[in-house]
């Protein structure tokens, strides 16, 4: 036994260390103080972006419970009809200022809401105001209104929205949300980085995909910090690659038009007065677009904007994997009914669908509440990554505060844990240039970190 244990420690103490080459060491601290710096820097942006997208991944259930009061009614049976559309868009005109503008009616997602008619009104400063009335569909009756948006102030809206707006533009405004994309490109390149540092040259992969809980703390960090990044970095990655193309839309619909058809969305939709004729009425509208779309449930209808304005009938399939709007959509003439135009997603090109499918894998729509309750939890992941990156950090100065990062033995005992006996008792005599540093172009085959 004790012979046993001799040859494995005289083993141990003459193992070669795994060197690399010299260019390759110097890529590798190249590349750690690059991807150290763009989280250090950029790693506060991450965590911020993330926590947000955690509370949208539910925006609308945590909406309607904050304005229950306004956006839930009660439902009268299962067999309840709802009033006719025209007689819901009547009552929010009568609840709203003359000088209202309807924009947009929106169906409730579930039989338990109010039907929400969104309007914009002129106001003195010489501004508008995106107000929303909520309409009971079982009553006709207007349960009650909130501003969505006054002018261009961000902090007038209802809470789930600032967080939105905070999400993608940092409250910067729209015309800054780009700053965000610059951001969360140098994050992405940043993971990428870090895939690669975590590559193990050696061949040794089970400590390279495993944490090692019974180690020293510096150990530990490292750990956590490089397999959260590895297991998660698809799901990370798939997060950012669609935020930077929903910032970047003009860019994108570009690239994916090299590998696929995009048709041009169209322009200039109008409708043609008739004298003496009044526009169709709400339901007369939906019936239309009920023939081109038999199937599928009323999301919302576009009001006309105007004499020339056209209604836009959104029927959204079942299928659909955007819940939030629907690419199955009827331009129809506001007098005599005529389809202007049709956008079916049964007909889209790959291109349509990969941009389809943009907003609804970021947000976790895609996939139902497995899907969302998904992104939720990766919305913690960046703050996981800069707290174990930032100790990780904070670890090292330390270590270089002692005398170098190789000096640590000098800053404090060596623990049994953490070196092998033979090396403990002094009968390893292996050279003080074989480093274990696991940032060392010099990598020991029996431990890396303690």
């Amino acid at each position: 036994m004790a012979e046993n244990l001799a040859e494995s420690r005289a083993r141990i103490c003459a193992a070669p260390p795994f060197r690399i080459s010299p260019r390759l060491a110097y890529g590798r601290k190249l590349w750690t103080k690059v991807h150290r710096t763009i989280g250090l820097i950029l790693g506060t942006i991450f965590v911020l972006i993330g926590l947000s997208g955690s509370i949208l991944a539910f925006r609308e259930p945590i909406d309607e419970a904050l304005n229950a009061s306004i956006m839930r009614v009660a439902v009268p049976g299962e067999t309840a009809d709802s009033r006719p559309l025209d007689e819901i868009l009547g009552a929010a005109k009568a609840a709203a200022p003359q000088n209202a503008m309807p924009e947009r009616l929106v169906m409730p997602r579930h039989s338990g809401l109010a039907v929400a008619i969104t309007t914009m009104v002129p106001t003195d400063d010489f501004d508008m105001d995106s107000t929303e009335f909520f309409v009971d569909p079982y009553k006709g009756r207007v349960t009650g209104e909130r501003l969505l948006l006054h002018g261009t102030d961000v902090f007038s809206q209802p809470f789930i929205r600032i967080v939105m707006d905070f999400h993608w533009t940092l409250l910067l405004g729209p015309q800054r949300a780009y700053l965000i994309g610059i951001a969360a490109i140098f994050i992405l390149f940043s993971l990428l980085i870090g895939i690669y540092l975590w590559w193990p040259r050696n061949g040794n992969w089970r400590p390279a995909l495993t944490i090692k809980w019974n180690g020293a703390a510096a150990r530990i960090t490292y750990d956590v910090h490089k397999t959260l990044g590895l297991y998660l970095g698809a799901l990370l990655t798939v997060s950012l690659v669609t935020g930077i193309a929903m910032i970047y839309k003009p860019q994108t619909r570009t690239i994916v038009g090299l590998f696929s058809t995009l048709r041009p969305e169209p322009q200039n939709l109008r409708s043609v007065p008739v004298p003496g004729q009044r526009p169709l009425g709400l339901d007369a509208a939906v019936a239309i677009a009920d023939k081109v779309f038999p199937d599928g449930k009323l999301h919302w209808i576009l009001l006309p904007g105007g004499p020339e304005g056209v209604y836009v009938i959104g029927k959204q399939a079942d299928d659909e994997p955007n819940k939030t709007s629907t690419n199955r959509n009827v331009t129809i003439d506001q007098y005599s009914g005529k389809i202007l135009h049709v956008q079916d997603r049964r007909n889209s090109t790959p291109g349509e669908t990969v941009l389809e499918w943009l907003y609804p894998l970021h947000c976790g729509e895609a996939f139902g509440n497995a899907s969302r309750t998904l992104v939720l939890l990766m919305g913690f992941v960046p703050l996981l990554l800069y707290v174990t990156g930032f100790l990780r950090w904070w670890q090292k100065r330390r270590l270089a505060g002692c005398g170098g990062p190789h000096q640590v033995e000098e800053c404090k005992p060596a623990s049994p844990r953490a070196f092998p006996a033979s090396i403990d008792s002094g009968k390893c005599s292996r050279s003080p240039t074989h480093k274990s540093h696991p940032d060392s172009p010099y990598l020991s085959p029996n431990k890396r970190l303690l």
